[in-house]
């Protein structure tokens, strides 16, 4: 017995094979719908007439395994998390792979089989977007599959056990997969040559045992005719064209090709440009591909690294230990038939033989060509590993290890662009899921029109039809709306238009969006690239922004009537941040979500406030911007103009133990002290500021050593913007002076401002404050020297 058929070995490599399946699927639930004939069932099931759905499809197509297609399709689709339908669909492919890799030992009775088929399984599995069965039609092809290797097993227990119960069983399997598809009965010849291979006795018992293995064929076949004559086809892919049988040959051999070792590369061609891992320059073919992978080995992700080295290293292992063995002819050329035979009905019709026409083409079909690649490779590189000495076994095990290894990471790197477009996709299903979630639909109007461009934009074929978001607004909303791509005819006067945007980044881990009011249109956009350069601009008087993350810091990047504004996103308040804006013409469609502070402020205002020694640099919480200091601090108040400027300092002193604060300086020559024995204390402070510099004096008594005392928010954790943002508050006092030249104005329209709402000056015990306790009373701090925002 050899070293993996033990137990010890046998978990060892059941541990690494977990890890390669993490390794290659990890991020498989984030991705969005990649077909759309799913969205069409999908839409069945939120409309609740999935059944006369399938009833329709059926008798259109003059199939009847649609009724169990669509409906095994559906039952993912009745859950209401698009993560956890994937997560059910990888546990299907995951499924198949574990069965194949088990059924393929079992039969040769050698455990290291099963592990490299599972190893190359996993790790040369190639992600694509042609009708991929790890992505799109959810739990159909795979059942399908796990009940065709049911029978193929039921068929060898019946074998070694003479028990006709296994017949029972074989048949019932197959019966439910040709109901799933009919390519399954391409297999049958495979499931032949086990039943002679696996029966005991000369060439007549061989053939007495192949009658009652398929005895449910002409069962099958009466039920599948019959409906095909009680339904004539009006579906294009049931059409035949057996003229050439070369053609024929060409499209069932140019749908099996791409199942090699990254033999489908042309199809994700462009989504390796799309959405590039580590390339910095176009690449055209598979050889640029490889010579960007060697110029770039520093940008390399972890995890394909990882799963390069553990498919390789479970390649050396299994044929490291590889024995020599018989293999008889027969397997093999059921095995090469295997990788051509899911493809032989479609290659009848003229509707799979066009695309085929370029020598190499992707159906379902080629994914089940891939698991006989599988089995095909590691069946001969054993055998050819079993024949050799020790030490050239060894070697040959090495190389052939090293060669899995590189295809699989390079295999990695390329799925990583795919699922990053697939996660791209998903994008709009999360800023729908953000807005019913966060109630910002279920505020809407009934027979509001929503437009909404972004829900309609894909990434490839993932087309949804007109009547499908208003579906999904009712289904997970419970509102009736018009959702349209654009204003059209309607009027903002006499109907209610709603605009909703995504403003985060389609691969973004948090979502964030903006729902806003339509109140008035504006000219076209002069850019003739626009994805509607006529259509007006929609402008809005509010608008809400809405993240599903309440711990990221960002600011809002948006225009208006007055130029160019920044302000701060909220953060903190529960499981979703909400951020109200208000101003005058607000173009939503020019609205950006940028990092916080990444932008340089305009112009500087007349008159402002500057937190000088004794304050530690901004930091961001979740009440907004805050520099802390200690037991002292000074704070600077600068006015600009040559006039003299009354100021009002506001804010909110909060205290969770008794502390006196004593304020003093130029402007306070009798000083203040400020008792704050309450949790929240309400301060104000009229200050005349003539021109210069002047410096406010902060202490506190008794001196506590606190590293942090002093804490000035910028806001509250949920601000209303209003019209104009400048970096603090400026507020003229009714009886400062003013006059015609004095620069007391608001920054350039053209400036681009960092902004913020409001101050809240807390003070504490070197013990942090809550969030929610600042919340309860938050003061501006009012600077009077210019207009008021």
């Amino acid at each position: 017995m050899n070293d993996a058929m033990r137990p010890a070995g046998r978990f060892l490599a059941g541990l690494a094979l977990c890890a390669l399946a993490v390794l290659a699927f990890w991020d498989v639930p984030r991705s969005g719908p990649t077909a759309s004939d799913d969205l069409t069932y999908e839409r069945a099931v939120l409309e609740g007439r999935i059944g006369a759905f399938s009833a329709e499809l059926a008798a259109g197509s003059g199939r009847f395994h649609h009724y169990l297609h669509v409906g095994l399709t559906s039952l993912a689709y009745r859950m209401d998390s698009p993560p956890l339908r994937r997560a059910v669909a990888l546990a299907g492919f995951l499924g198949v792979i574990i069965a194949l890799a088990a059924l393929a030992a079992r039969l040769s009775r050698r455990p290291e089989l099963g592990v490299l088929v599972a190893a190359l399984a996993l790790g040369l599995y190639q992600d694509n977007w042609h009708h991929n069965i790890l992505t799109a039609y959810p739990l159909v092809f795979d059942s399908g599959m796990l009940c065709l290797l049911l029978a193929a097993y039921a068929l060898a227990r019946r074998a070694e056990t003479g028990r006709a119960r296994w017949l029972v069983v074989a048949n019932l399997a197959l019966f439910l997969a040709f109901c799933h598809f009919e390519a399954f009965v391409a297999y049958v010849p495979i499931l032949a040559g086990l039943v002679w291979l696996t029966t005991q006795g000369g060439a007549r018992e061989r053939a007495r045992a192949l009658v009652p293995a398929f005895a449910v064929l002409p069962a099958y076949a009466a039920v599948y005719l019959g409906y095909r004559l009680a339904h004539p086809s009006q579906y294009a892919g049931n059409a035949l064209d057996l003229t050439s049988p070369a053609a024929i040959l060409k499209t069932a051999w140019a749908y099996s090709l791409p199942a090699l070792p990254l033999g489908g590369f042309a199809f994700n061609l462009e989504y390796v440009n799309r959405f590039p891992q580590f390339s910095k320059a176009y690449v055209l073919s598979f050889g640029q591909y490889l010579s960007e992978l060697a110029a770039n080995l520093s940008l390399l992700a972890p995890a394909w690294v990882a799963l390069g080295l553990l498919a390789g290293g479970l390649t050396t292992y299994c044929l490291d230990r590889a024995v020599r063995a018989r293999v008889p002819w027969l397997t093999w050329l059921l095995c090469a038939f295997a990788v051509v035979c899911p493809n032989a009905l479609i290659a009848l019709s003229p509707k799979y033989q066009e695309p085929a026409a370029s020598g190499l083409a992707w159906y379902v079909t080629t994914t089940f060509s891939f698991y006989a690649v599988a089995v095909l490779l590691a069946l001969a590189a054993l055998a050819l590993a079993g024949r050799l000495p020790d030490k050239s076994r060894r070697v040959v095990a090495a190389l052939l290890g090293l060669a899995v290894g590189l295809a699989a990471l390079v295999n990695a790197s390329v799925n990583a662009s795919v699922r990053d477009s697939k996660i791209a996709a998903g994008a709009r299903w999360r800023v729908a899921a953000l807005a019913c979630q966060s109630r910002l639909i279920a505020g809407l109007p009934e027979g509001a029109r929503l437009v909404a461009p972004d829900l309609f934009t894909a990434v490839n074929t993932e087309l949804v039809g007109p009547d499908y978001w208003p579906a999904y607004f009712r289904a997970q909303a419970g509102r009736g709306l018009i959702v349209a791509s654009g204003l059209g005819e309607a009027d903002p006067a006499k109907t209610p238009v709603y605009l909703l945007r995504r403003l985060s980044g389609p691969l973004d881990r948090d979502t964030a969006l903006v729902l806003a009011r339509v109140t008035a249109l504006g000219p076209a956009p002069a850019d003739p690239y626009a994805a509607a350069p006529d259509a007006p601009t929609l402008l809005a008087g509010q608008a809400v922004v809405a993240m599903d993350a309440a711990n990221r810091f960002y600011d809002l990047v948006f225009r208006d009537a007055s130029g160019w504004r920044v302000a701060p996103l909220a953060v903190g308040g529960g499981r979703y941040s909400r951020t109200d804006i208000a101003g005058d013409g607000l173009l939503p469609a020019s609205m950006a979500r940028v990092a916080a502070h990444s932008l340089a402020t305009g112009e500087a205002a007349p008159v402002f406030l500057r937190f000088g020694p004794g304050f530690s640099a901004p930091e961001r919480s979740v009440t907004g911007d805050v520099v802390w200091a200690g037991d002292t601090a000074e704070l600077a108040l600068v006015n600009n103009t040559s006039e003299v400027a009354r100021v009002t300092l506001a804010a909110t002193a909060a205290a969770p133990a008794p502390v006196t604060v004593a304020w003093g300086g130029a402007l306070m020559p009798d000083g203040a002290t400020i008792d704050c024995s309450a949790l929240v204390t309400p301060l104000s402070l009229p200050l005349t500021l003539p021109p210069g510099r002047h410096v406010l004096l902060f202490r506190a008594l008794p001196p506590t050593g606190a590293e942090k005392t002093l804490g000035p928010h910028q806001r509250p954790a949920r601000p209303v913007i209003p019209r104009a943002l400048t970096p603090f508050f400026l507020d003229r006092s009714p009886s400062s002076p003013r006059t015609d030249d004095a620069p007391n104005r608001l920054p350039s329209k053209k400036s681009i401002m960092a902004a913020c709402s409001s101050f809240s000056l807390f003070w504490h015990t070197p013990c942090s404050i809550p969030w929610q306790e600042t919340r309860r009373n938050p003061k501006q701090l009012y600077i009077p020297g210019d207009t008021p925002c």
